[in-house]
């Protein structure tokens, strides 16, 4: 079986595109809509790695990532923002809250895939 990547993300096309890429080299993926979703996965399925949007209904990533950065039974699993926000202040926000990665969107196939390379290096890729 595959390493577990929850993608928290509340855009049709993006989960479509990032279950896309992540299916086509192995990983299992649980999808939740929102950041409340997104807190119960990561209690109930412990993934490998988190792909977290910051503009979500409920709770908004930059919580979600404070959150589970803060929990000492989460802090470890690395999470990588994936965000059509591309400040400064929003990378630098990220980064002071504990983010391992910070990508924009749209993104390219190749560049998920070298990013969760370095996160998941025991992965074969095709």
């Amino acid at each position: 079986m595959g390493k577990r990547i929850l993608l928290v993300e509340d855009e049709k096309n993006i989960i479509l595109g990032v279950r896309t890429c992540l299916d086509a080299v192995g990983y299992e993926v649980e999808i939740a809509e929102n950041g409340e979703l997104g807190m119960e996965a990561v209690q109930r399925s412990h993934p490998d790695l988190i792909l977290l949007d910051l503009m979500l209904p409920k709770l908004n990533g930059f919580e979600v990532l404070e959150s589970l950065k803060n929990n000492p039974e989460t802090s470890k699993i690395p999470i990588i923002v994936l965000t059509a926000k591309a400040e400064e202040e929003d990378r630098q926000r990220a980064a002071e809250l504990g983010a391992d990665a910070y990508m924009t969107k749209p993104f390219r196939p190749q560049e998920l895939w070298d990013i969760l390379r370095k996160f998941l290096p025991d992965e074969d890729f095709q």
